[in-house]
């Protein structure tokens, strides 16, 4: 049986359901997911207690931004879905409490993403005001992934791990776009 991440990362490019997604998130005590109510092109949902963050798009949004053609429909598409711990949000207060695909956890070393997904296309040490870290991604038939490290003084912590069907951090599109565009 695959893990809930597993089954949350399946959801890519696919409409958003909170029915769905609280059935695949409640053994990890979720009751209940908020639907989608922004007036804009895009919105994200939290689930504080499973910590994780959901991307959404409607649909022209999600498919001007990866060029592709997910749904004829004017609905909400998952872009991205963020696994979390603390240190990414103010919100988070516990890591993501599951499995993440090919047996990572929150706790794993930079080392372990590595050997699973083989040499990222972007593996960069980064400070900014707030954050020194490093960033380690992977563009995936049909999916980035991205994970990122905070450094502290009892070493270095995986506060994110990331799919999504565009960049996973908005600069990267500019950045490093042999990489990261569509």
């Amino acid at each position: 049986m695959k893990e809930p991440s597993e089954q949350l990362i399946e959801m890519l490019g696919h409409p958003y359901s909170p029915k769905n997604v609280q059935a695949l998130l409640q053994s990890l005590g979720v009751k209940r997911m908020p639907p989608a109510n922004s007036y804009f092109n895009d919105d994200i949902i939290w689930s504080v207690k499973a910590s994780l963050r959901i991307d959404l798009y409607r649909a022209p949004k999600i498919n001007d931004l990866t060029g592709l053609n997910y749904t004829d429909q004017d609905g909400w598409i998952i872009g991205a879905i963020h696994f979390l711990a603390p240190g990414s949000d103010d919100r988070i207060k516990t890591p993501f409490p599951g499995d993440l695909p090919k047996g990572i956890t929150m706790r794993s070393t930079p080392d372990e993403p590595i050997k699973a997904y083989g040499q990222p296309e972007l593996d960069e040490e980064c400070e900014w005001p707030g954050f020194s870290g490093r960033i380690l991604a992977w563009r995936k038939p049909g999916i980035n992934i991205a994970i990122q490290y905070a450094d502290s003084e009892t070493g270095s912590s995986m506060i994110s791990f990331t799919a999504c069907l565009i960049g996973c951090i908005g600069a990267w599109r500019s950045d490093n776009p042999e990489i990261f565009a569509p």
